[in-house]
C-alpha cells in the first residue's frame, strides 16, 4: 500500500528545521552550515572588498612618539629646594603631568611655536574619510561654481576657522594627542597622529621641548619665590641679631655688674648668639640658592626621541581587512540563520513524509530541454495526425531511458499498478498546487514511459484555462478537450505518437474563447472517460493547478489515482497541506509526491547522514 505513509502519531519535533529536542541536535547545524557556507563565504568576500575599499579611500596616518622621564632622583639640595621639606605623593603627581601636556598652555605654545595657526596645509588636512569625503565635496563644489563667483565661493565653503585660528588649531591638536603613563614608571609616552609624517614628528618633539621648558620655567619660578622669602626671613634675622647685640651693650653701659644684673645679661647674651646662629644659618642657606641658580632643577627629560614614522601607523592593512572580513561574516551568519529559520520548502523525502504523509515517488533533477527543429511532412488524407514535439524536455524519458527521470516515471508506474490491481483502464491525475512546477512536462514523459512498456496511453490536457501542454505536443491545432466536453468529439481530435501506441488529446487551443456553450465538466468528461475504458490500459490526465481554478474539483471524481508534483524548494511545505486538506477526496486518491526540478548537487546538504539522499551521488554509474 502505497497510498500514504502511516503517520498519525508524528511528533513535530522530527520535522528538519524545526527540532524542539532540549538536547542540541549538532547534526542539524553542521547541515545548516554546510546549506550556508556558500552564502558566509561570498558575505566574508564582500566584507574583504569593502575592506580594500575602505583602506583605498581611508586617509593613512602617521604616529610619532616620543617619551619623557619624570625623575625624582634629584640631589638633595634640589629636593630640598623645589620640595620644600614636603611629601609628594608620585601617582597624583603623574596624573598632573598628563593634564598638564594635554592643557591648551603647552598646546597653545606649540601652536605658536610652530606657526600651526596659519598653516593651511596643517588646518585643512583630512584626518579621516568623512574628512576626506568632506574636502572632496567642498572642491568640488568650488570647482563647479567657481567660474562665476570664484572669490565669493571660497570665502563661503573654506573650512570654518572659528573664531581665532590659534584655538582652532590647538583643537586639532588635542583630538591627534595621545598621552599617556607608561604602566607603573615615571615615564609618559606622547603620540600624535597626521597625515603628514614630518608635521608629526615636529609636533610631537616640540611638546617635548615646550613641556620641559615649562617645567624649568616653573621650577625657576619656585625658586625664585623661595629665595624671596628667604631674603626677607634672613633680613629680619639679621635685624634680630643687631638688636640683640645692641641689647647686651646698652644692658652694660647702663647697669652696674652684680649678682642679679650678671644674670640678665648672661641671658641677653645668650639670646644674642642664638639669634646670629639663625642669623648665620639662614645666609648659608640663602648663598647656597645663589649657587644652585644656574643648576638644571627640572625632573622630566627626554629618554626616546621621536623616530621619523617611514609607514603609516593607520589604517593597518591586516587587522583592518581581518575586521572586514569577521564583519561580513558575522553578517553573512546571521543572514543565514534567518534564511534557515525562514526555509519552509520540500527538499528531502523526509519532509514530504513527515508534512503530508505521502510517498516520495521520485526526485526528478531540473531539465533544461531544447527546441526541436521540425520538417515540413504533407500528411494524405486519412492518415492520423502525429504529435509533433517541440522541445526536448517533453519527450525526455524517450531519448534517455536510463536517466534519473526515466526511473522516477518508472517508480510511478509500479506505484500506480500496485494502487490501481485490478482495474482495466487506469486514469491517473498528474496536478501541483501552483504554475510552473512542471505537472505538465511530467505528464508528457510519464505517458510516453508508459507507452514504452507498450501499454495503450491516452494523455489528456486538461488544463482548458492555460494549457502548458498542447503547444508542445499539438502547436496550432485548434480542436480538442473542449470540443469533446460540449459533444462535438472527433476522434480525428486525437493526435498519435509515431512509433509508441500513445495518444493525446489537446486542451482549448484557439476556439476555447469563441465556444457559444459553457462547458459542463463533470458529468462530459465521464462520459468521455467510460468511452475510453476499453481502448486504454492507461489514461493520464494533465490537470489544472489546485490553487486557482476549480476545475480539479470537477475532475476528481473520475480520477483513480493522482499524482502530485512538488516544485523542489520553491513551494512552501505549509501552503501544500493546506491546499491538500481542502480537498479531501483528492487528497484520499493521491498515491504519492514527485519532487520535480532538484538540484542534486545541492540535495545532500539537507539531508542527514545515513539517509537516502545522502548517498545520491553513488547511484550516477546507473543512470547513463
Amino acid at each position: 500500500m502505497l497510498r500514504k505513509v502511516e503517520n498519525w502519531h508524528l511528533d513535530p519535533s522530527v520535522l528538519i528545521g524545526e527540532r524542539q529536542s532540549d538536547s542540541i541536535d549538532l547534526e542539524s547545524i553542521l547541515a545548516a552550515a554546510r546549506r550556508q557556507l556558500r552564502f558566509v563565504l561570498i558575505c566574508a568576500i564582500g566584507g574583504l572588498v569593502l575592506g580594500l575599499a575602505y583602506l583605498q579611500a581611508e586617509v593613512p596616518l602617521y604616529k610619532a612618539t616620543t617619551r619623557i622621564l619624570i625623575d625624582k632622583n634629584q640631589p638633595a639640595v634640589v629636593t630640598k629646594l623645589l620640595e620644600n621639606g614636603t611629601t609628594i605623593q608620585l601617582e597624583p603627581m603623574m596624573l598632573s603631568q598628563v593634564e598638564l601636556l594635554r592643557s591648551d598652555r603647552i598646546g597653545l605654545k606649540v601652536v605658536d611655536s610652530l606657526g600651526l595657526a596659519t598653516d593651511q596645509s596643517f588646518l585643512s588636512a583630512p584626518y579621516s574619510l568623512l574628512d576626506s569625503l568632506k574636502s572632496s565635496v567642498m572642491e568640488f563644489v568650488r570647482s563647479f561654481i567657481g567660474s562665476s563667483e570664484e572669490s565669493s565661493a571660497t570665502m563661503k565653503f573654506a573650512r570654518p576657522r572659528g573664531p581665532d585660528p590659534r584655538r582652532q588649531a590647538f583643537g586639532i591638536l588635542a583630538e591627534n594627542l595621545s598621552v599617556a603613563r607608561v604602566g607603573d614608571s615615571y615615564i609618559l609616552q606622547v603620540d600624535f597622529w597626521s597625515p603628514s609624517a614630518e608635521m608629526a614628528q615636529r609636533i610631537v618633539d616640540k611638546y617635548a621641548d615646550i613641556y620641559i621648558a615649562d617645567q624649568l620655567e616653573a621650577k625657576d619660578e619656585s625658586i625664585t619665590r623661595a629665595r624671596s622669602a628667604l631674603a626677607e626671613e634672613l633680613e629680619k634675622a639679621r635685624k634680630q641679631s643687631v638688636d640683640a647685640e645692641l641689647a647686651v651693650h646698652r644692658f652694660r653701659s647702663d647697669n652696674s655688674l652684680n649678682n642679679v644684673t650678671l644674670v640678665t645679661l648672661r641671658q641677653l647674651e645668650l639670646e644674642a648668639a642664638s639669634l646670629k646662629s639663625q642669623y648665620q644659618q639662614l645666609l648659608e642657606e640663602y648663598q647656597t640658592t645663589l649657587q644652585n641658580q644656574s643648576l638644571a632643577l627640572t625632573e622630566a627629560r627626554v629618554v626616546s626621541q621621536a623616530p621619523f614614522p617611514g609607514t603609516p601607523s593607520f589604517p593597518s592593512n591586516g587587522l583592518t581587512l581581518a575586521i572586514f572580513v569577521v564583519l561580513g561574516g558575522i553578517i553573512g551568519t546571521g543572514v543565514g540563520a534567518i534564511r534557515e529559520h525562514r526555509e519552509r520548502f520540500f527538499r528531502t523525502s523526509g519532509q514530504v513524509r513527515d508534512e503530508l504523509g505521502l510517498a516520495t515517488l521520485g526526485m526528478i533533477p531540473f531539465i533544461q530541454g531544447k527546441p526541436i527543429e521540425k520538417k515540413k511532412n504533407d500528411r494524405a488524407a486519412g492518415e492520423p495526425v502525429l504529435i509533433q514535439v517541440e522541445n526536448s524536455a517533453y519527450n525526455w524519458v524517450e531519448h534517455n531511458p536510463r536517466s534519473e527521470f526515466a526511473e522516477a516515471m518508472r517508480t510511478v508506474k509500479v506505484a500506480v499498478d500496485l494502487e490501481l490491481q485490478g482495474k482495466n483502464t487506469k486514469v491517473i491525475g498528474i496536478v501541483s498546487c501552483l504554475p510552473g512546477e512542471g505537472k505538465s512536462l511530467i505528464s508528457a514523459n510519464f505517458a510516453i514511459m508508459l507507452a514504452m512498456h507498450s501499454c495503450r496511453t491516452m494523455l489528456i490536457d486538461a488544463d482548458m484555462h492555460n494549457p502548458g501542454l498542447s503547444p508542445m505536443w499539438a502547436k496550432g491545432w485548434e480542436r480538442g478537450l473542449a470540443n469533446a466536453l460540449l459533444g462535438d468529439f472527433n476522434p480525428r481530435d486525437v493526435l498519435a505518437h509515431q512509433s509508441l501506441p500513445l495518444r493525446f488529446l489537446p486542451g482549448a487551443i484557439r476556439n476555447q474563447h469563441t465556444l457559444t456553450r459553457p462547458v459542463q465538466p463533470i458529468a462530459k468528461m465521464a462520459e468521455l472517460l467510460i468511452s475510453l475504458d476499453s481502448k486504454f490500459h492507461y489514461v493520464v490526465v494533465d490537470l489544472p493547478p489546485l490553487a486557482p481554478v476549480a476545475d480539479v474539483r470537477s475532475f476528481v471524481q473520475q480520477l483513480d489515482a493522482v499524482v502530485l508534483v512538488v516544485e523542489w524548494g520553491s513551494t512552501a511545505r505549509g501552503f501544500v497541506r493546506e491546499t491538500l486538506d481542502s480537498n479531501r477526496i483528492l487528497a484520499d486518491k493521491c498515491i504519492g509526491v514527485l519532487l520535480n526540478k532538484v538540484d542534486m548537487k545541492r540535495i545532500k546538504r539537507y539531508e542527514h547522514f545515513g539517509s537516502a539522499e545522502f548517498y545520491n551521488g553513488r547511484y550516477k554509474q546507473y543512470y547513463q
